[in-house]
């Protein structure tokens, strides 16, 4: 029995478009018969009056309020009709801004992604840097050594052409010691030949020399022999000259001096003898 509105029906239902409410309500009340209106009662002829006068601005009024309605009814249709095309166009909109929510969390990710992918490739850039540096350094260090393997090389040239020189020095020498070794062979050939010859004549000088060293050791023999002799004479008369000395004590200074000549032909004949004996055992080379 209430008067339903927009707003008590988005009340009962709890939700609801404004504008789809109005259209339903709209058809609804259409659809209803208008209420009755109980009359006033007043004299008859007052009522006739007023009742004519009533119905007159009633109809003016009705007119003019039915116009404004119309007028009202065709601007709340159009009201309705632009609400739910704005509606539509906010639904629409609603799946673009979901869209472009989506959009913007796909592009947030995508900059996040692109910013950590920059991190990385900045780091990625220092690394590199690093590593150009590095290549620069080894790139110097490699000249360098290319450098000195020139050097080297420029070097090693040079002692091979000194080598080769060298070499044909070495060969040039080699050919003369080949040729004074030939000169040296023949030589050589022809001092053995002269040495034989020579040993052979050292040979026949030496059984000389030994023929000659029998005959020193038999006269070394016989000459022992007489200074035997001749010793055994002179220590008679050494005896006889000490005992003479003791007879004649007058005659003392000549027996002395007579005594030291005796004694010094004693050591030479003692030092002969000695020598005899080593020539006869060997000890002393022939013609000492």
């Amino acid at each position: 029995g209430e008067k339903p509105s927009i707003q008590r029906i988005r009340e009962q239902l709890g939700t609801g478009s404004p504008n789809t409410i109005h259209r339903h309500l709209k058809a609804w009340r259409a659809t209803q018969a208008p209420a009755e209106r109980r009359a006033a009662r007043l004299p008859d002829e007052l009522t006739a009056a007023l009742a004519e006068e009533l119905e007159r601005q009633a109809a003016a009024a009705r007119a003019e309020a039915e116009e404004n309605a119309l007028e009202a009814q065709h601007t709340a249709d159009e009201l309705a009709a632009t609400g739910e095309q704005l509606e539509e166009q906010v639904e629409e909109l609603s799946g673009r801004v979901e869209a472009l929510e989506s959009e913007r969390d796909r592009v947030t990710g995508e900059r996040d992604e692109a910013r950590s992918a920059l991190a990385e490739f900045r780091e990625r850039v220092r690394e590199l840097e690093a590593q150009r540096d590095d290549a620069r350094q080894q790139l110097a260090e490699a000249r360098n050594r290319v450098t000195t393997l020139e050097e080297q090389r420029d070097e090693e040239r040079e002692a091979r052409i000194a080598a080769q020189r060298e070499a044909k020095q070495t060969d040039q020498a080699r050919i003369e010691a080949e040729r004074a070794l030939a000169v040296a062979e023949t030589r050589t050939e022809a001092a053995q030949q002269q040495a034989e010859e020579r040993a052979k004549a050292l040979q026949e000088e030496r059984q000389a020399r030994q023929q000659d060293a029998q005959g020193h050791r038999q006269a070394l023999a016989e000459q022992r022999d007489e200074y035997r002799e001749r010793l055994a004479a002179l220590e008679k008369q050494l005896q006889d000259a000490h005992q003479r000395a003791q007879e004649a004590e007058k005659g003392r200074t000549k027996a002395e001096v007579q005594g030291e000549a005796l004694a010094a032909r004693m050591e030479a004949l003692e030092s002969r003898k000695a020598k005899s004996q080593e020539e006869d055992q060997g000890q002393l080379p022939l013609g000492e």
